[in-house]
């Protein structure tokens, strides 16, 4: 942990969650929505086993665990383990923590500015309005991506339905044709029921097709806008 006595923590400042604190005393934890992890977030947009949190030299750290909406350290997405500072804005997909020392710690984010030099200015205030940006506009994309993979699987669950639709109506039109032919007399409405209710399963294939295609549309939208994220509003670099 950090030096002195209080025990760091991470406290949760948004969302139906807000308040809720998280102590960390230097034990392996586990953050997500399965009922398997150490702490517990009833929050649709975190993943079952979303992030781990642990202590490492003195110091804690979080990584995130292939979660789908992703993990953040003061806007910028993290891939491996980071090192955690009093003050650090730590976000798991919609729900954004502090990591504190103790009741008084600075809210403003940890910046080691070093040694100055001539006509160079550490613009903090810009640097703190382009980490916000960034929280904000990845909370969006994830939210955006959580929204397409529902689309995905909502449109494969309909496309299956309408191929079973599709095969009932089919069998039962083949055999209303094996029938008609066989027996004399004009055909009558119901002779053509099978059709019709292979029409209908070939429309809601139809459906459950447009359905995946706008999942997928919208997923690599989202995927293009972190993109642009990243290339416009680069986080700031910080020397540790």
């Amino acid at each position: 942990m950090t030096d002195g006595s209080s025990t760091p923590y991470l406290v949760v400042e948004t969302g139906s969650h807000e308040g809720q604190r998280i102590n960390l005393t230097g034990a392996h934890l586990t953050v997500g929505r399965s009922t398997d992890c150490d702490v517990r977030f009833q929050d649709p947009y975190l993943s079952r086993t979303h992030a781990a949190l642990w202590q490492r030299g003195g110091a804690d750290y979080v990584e995130d665990l292939g979660s789908a909406g992703g993990t953040f350290v003061n806007g910028e997405p993290i891939k491996e383990p980071r090192r955690l500072y009093p003050g650090d804005h730590v976000t798991f997909a919609d729900l954004r923590l502090r990591y504190r020392t103790d009741e008084g710690a600075p809210t403003a984010v940890r910046y080691d500015v070093g040694d100055q030099r001539a006509h160079t200015i550490n613009n903090v205030a810009r640097d703190q309005y382009v980490i916000q940006q960034r929280e904000n506009f990845f909370r969006e994309i994830a939210a955006t991506k959580t929204k397409a993979r529902g689309l995905i699987w909502t449109g494969v669950v309909v496309f299956l339905i309408g191929l079973g639709i599709a095969a009932v109506g089919w069998y039962t039109y083949f055999g209303q044709i094996l029938d008609f032919s066989s027996a004399s007399g004009m055909p009558t409405q119901d002779d053509f029921s099978g059709f019709l209710v292979f029409a209908l399963g070939g429309l809601v294939n139809l459906i459950g097709l447009l359905l995946i295609i706008a999942g997928i549309v919208l997923h690599i939208v989202a995927t293009a806008r972190r993109r642009r994220v990243d290339r416009e509003l680069p986080p700031p670099q910080r020397m540790r």
